[in-house]
């Protein structure tokens, strides 16, 4: 289950290879996340299920648990937006010796910014923006060769 809590969110923001060392820390990292933020929203087999099919489930408790560990790694802010800042100092610290793969993350997220342009219900908890960043993600990682 761990793993693909991990592919998950791996895949949400740096859906591309990168060194051993970093790629192994960032799971370290996520790992954390993903456990602290599961104590406040489990998920259900079925939800995992639909995260499989890069599908986002109309769930709240999965799309805030992407919130929480979106805000906690700095890819979200306080106000439940994007961070197109803290996700491109993410890419520079775990890509810092692939430049090209640098400058493809930076544009990736630079097309997803526009979904915080997106009315929202519930505000500064983000979790429908985090909801909204997932569907980015899958629908344009393609279109950045990322995958």
């Amino acid at each position: 289950m761990f793993h693909l809590y991990i592919s998950v969110f791996i895949y949400c923001v740096f859906s591309m290879s990168v060194k051993a060392s970093s790629l192994d820390e960032l799971k370290t990292k996520y790992v954390e996340l993903i456990l602290e933020c599961s104590n406040s929203y489990p998920i259900t087999g079925d939800d995992m299920s639909e995260l499989r099919q890069k599908t986002m489930p109309d769930s709240e408790p999965v799309k805030c648990l992407f919130a929480c560990v979106y805000k906690k790694a700095g890819m979200m802010n306080e106000h439940g937006q994007l961070s197109v800042q803290g996700v491109n100092e993410m890419t520079r610290k775990y890509l810092a010796d692939d430049p090209e793969k640098i400058k493809k993350s930076e544009e990736f997220t630079q097309a997803c910014e526009s979904v915080n342009d997106v009315e929202v219900s519930d505000g500064e908890r983000g979790c429908d923006r985090a909801a909204l960043i997932f569907k980015c993600t899958v629908e344009k990682s393609p279109d950045f060769d990322l995958l």
